[in-house]
C-alpha cells in the first residue's frame, strides 16, 4: 500500500470516528432554558381539603419476559461460545505447536 493509500484510509477512518461522536452529540443537544423572571411564586393557603385522599402505592412492573428469559440464556450461551472457542484454538493451535523430542 502507497503512503497515499495509507493517509486516504487514515483520513477516512478519523472521519467516520469524528461522525460517530458528534453525530450523537449534536442530536442530543437542547436550547437553553431562558428565564425571564416574570414567574409568579404559588399561592399558598392555609384551607384544608374536604376529603383526604390517599394514593395507592404503584405497584413495581414486573419485567418483560425478554428481560426473564432470554437475556440471561443469551449471557450463558456468550459464555459457552468463549470457552467453546478457546477449547478449540487450544487443541487445534497450541497442541499442535510443541512437540516432544525424545533424546
Amino acid at each position: 500500500m502507497t503512503k497515499s493509500g495509507r493517509a486516504a484510509l487514515v483520513f477516512i477512518f478519523s472521519t467516520l470516528l469524528v461522525a460517530l461522536v458528534a453525530i450523537p452529540a449534536l442530536a442530543t443537544e437542547e436550547e437553553p432554558a431562558t428565564d425571564t423572571g416574570d414567574e409568579q411564586p404559588a399561592v399558598t393557603t392555609d384551607i384544608e381539603p374536604a376529603v383526604e385522599v390517599t394514593v395507592p402505592p404503584a405497584d413495581q412492573a414486573t419485567a418483560d419476559w425478554t428481560y426473564r428469559y432470554l437475556v440471561p440464556t443469551g449471557i450463558v450461551l456468550a459464555i459457552l461460545v468463549i470457552i467453546a472457542t478457546s477449547g478449540q484454538y487450544f487443541t487445534n493451535v497450541v497442541r499442535k505447536r510443541y512437540r516432544i523430542v525424545e533424546e
